[in-house]
């Protein structure tokens, strides 16, 4: 793609120079978002494409956009439709402001050829994964007896039953978002939580939280201390920056291992890394949902089809920790544990909530008709 602008103006201006003008206007978290997903856009779907300057950005361009966002919104390890349509989004915010800079003379993505394709995006919160006490009994239940097995089989060989247990606790009972924990390709400064952000005795983590603060507290639940416990003293970490929830993926390892430029080893590359305080990488969301699949229907979670491939999610732990909270001690008690900026988000994701309580409510008043 060319990088020059062409010297005219209005929509001539290369799309790279209008980007860059665009992104030094934005203040605030917001901005780095827009930076994020539109290089991706630029640099990743753009890319090979026709399209040099933002004349170039045509209705087509942007519903053949919203087509390969929907593609990738379908099945289990792709995007949201929600983001689907937030990414749609940052690139239409880019190009309102080519109209309102008189670079463009309309938005070609507010176009509704445009953005047909996209998926709804109107699911309401009672449509949402929520991980129900029983499921979250079911989940945890099964993986304390996983590691109780394989520590009374294995000993210290019982790595990852005790690191899944710690998972699936700190998700289940925490509110955390998986990306804050676990590694994220999306994002380099989301490569997991570190043990020196752990603090036990004081009952609490520290994350690189979506305000991009990376030093965002979370709570940790008195269920959540004793396997984080169990898993350091089983680990030892030779470093406090080692990650929480490792991976033991081997060519991840032995890429580790060729970067600390030892030879790899013929045995175990797991074994070799800890016996070489070799940081592993951390377990990325990724890997995460694959075990909850897993997991889910070892377990035999309880309300999952899965025959149709449902399993408990990664954000439906979030959300559930949250109904809980909502039910039992209301709003405001949900949105500080969720860290919800504004108050409204807590609201419209437990919406279903008050509706059956006011649904509840009602009912009485009209018994006596």
């Amino acid at each position: 793609m060319s990088q020059d602008n062409s010297g005219g103006s209005g929509g001539e201006i290369a799309l790279e120079d209008a980007k860059d003008e665009f992104l030094r206007e934005q203040k605030g978290n917001y901005s780095s978002n827009l930076k994020y997903n539109l290089k991706k856009w630029l640099d990743e779907w753009i890319d090979g494409r026709h399209e040099e300057t933002l004349a170039d950005v045509t209705p087509l361009t942007m519903r053949h956009y919203a087509n390969y966002l929907e593609r990738r919104s379908r099945g289990d390890t792709g995007i949201a439709e929600s983001s689907a349509r937030t990414y749609y989004n940052y690139v239409s915010a880019f190009l309102s402001w080519a109209v309102k800079v008189e670079y463009l003379p309309e938005n070609p993505a507010e176009k509704e050829r445009a953005k047909d394709p996209l998926p709804n995006g109107d699911t309401s919160s009672s449509e949402q994964q929520f991980w129900q006490p029983e499921q979250r009994a079911a989940l945890t239940d099964y993986v304390d007896e996983r590691a109780r097995e394989a520590i009374a089989a294995d000993g210290t060989d019982a790595f990852e039953e005790v690191r899944d247990r710690a998972l699936i606790y700190v998700l289940a009972y925490t509110g955390v978002r998986g990306s804050e924990v676990l590694a994220d390709a999306r994002h380099d400064d989301r490569n997991g939580l570190r043990w020196d952000d752990v603090y036990l005795e004081n009952g609490m983590i520290e994350v690189f939280g979506k305000s991009q603060d990376p030093n965002e507290e979370v709570g940790l639940t008195g269920q959540t201390i004793e396997p984080l416990r169990r898993l350091r003293t089983l680990i030892d970490p030779p470093a406090e920056s080692w990650p929480v929830f490792p991976s033991r993926h081997p060519p991840s390892l032995y890429d580790r291992i060729d970067e600390s430029e030892y030879d790899r080893p013929e045995g175990n590359p797991w074994e070799f890394c800890l016996e070489n305080s070799i940081e592993p990488p951390s377990m990325s969301t990724s890997g995460a949902r694959t075990l909850l699949k897993r997991l889910s229907k070892e377990a035999e979670v309880p309300g999952l089809d899965f025959e149709d491939g449902e399993y408990l999610t990664l954000h439906g732990a979030r959300r559930g920790v949250g109904e809980t909270l909502y039910k039992e001690h209301g709003a405001q008690r949900a949105q500080r544990t969720l860290r919800h900026a504004d108050p409204k988000t807590t609201s419209e994701m437990y919406s279903h909530i008050e509706a059956s309580e006011l649904g509840e409510d009602n009912t009485a008043v009209f018994e006596n008709e």
